[in-house]
């Protein structure tokens, strides 16, 4: 008899448990179905933010064969901010400027960039001078560097599309 009333009891039990998970069921799937549905919202706006970004920076990515490039000679010193050891610093670096063949302002601001080098050499000077020796070491860095002095390009000879990259070769930092 004790046995068959802890079964009676135990499947009691299970229907109880099976009732409280049907239940758990129907009271948080509205909910999951609605959180699941703003996350859908939200990625769909951020997918289209990124497609208005990239759209703003000139559609996207430019073919090799497209580009044209101006390089400035290497050689080009500039001396680093002070990091407070007492030490000069020095970045010597070759810069190169690619510039979209296929935009509509490409002969003017290739003219331009042509013929403003000393312009170029002290946009260089004001961007990277503004880092110590530790941060140029610093691949980051470098990458924040290059996007910094391609958007004052950018302004500088008013172009959104003309002036695509902008690429550093040679580049050694040295501290003394």
């Amino acid at each position: 008899m004790k046995k068959n009333l802890i079964t009676v009891i135990i499947l009691a039990l299970c229907l109880i448990n099976l009732v409280f998970n049907i239940l758990l069921v129907f009271v948080f799937m509205p909910s999951a179905s609605k959180t699941n549905k703003l996350i859908t919202d939200i990625a769909k706006v951020l997918d289209l933010d990124l497609e208005a970004q990239k759209e703003k920076d000139g559609g996207g990515q430019v073919s090799v064969g497209d580009l044209d490039q101006y390089q400035l000679e290497q050689g080009n010193a500039i001396n680093l901010a002070n990091d407070g050891t007492g030490k000069v610093s020095v970045l010597q670096y070759g810069l190169t400027i690619n510039m979209n063949k296929t935009a509509e302002d490409y002969a003017d601001v290739s003219a331009n960039v042509q013929a403003s080098t000393s312009m170029i050499y002290d946009i260089c000077r004001d961007v990277i001078g503004r880092y110590t020796y530790a941060q140029v070491t610093d691949a980051d860095t470098q990458n924040k560097i290059k996007d910094e002095l391609l958007a004052e390009l950018k302004t500088t000879f008013g172009t959104e599309e003309g002036i695509y990259s902008v690429s550093f070769y040679n580049w050694v930092a040295q501290q003394q």
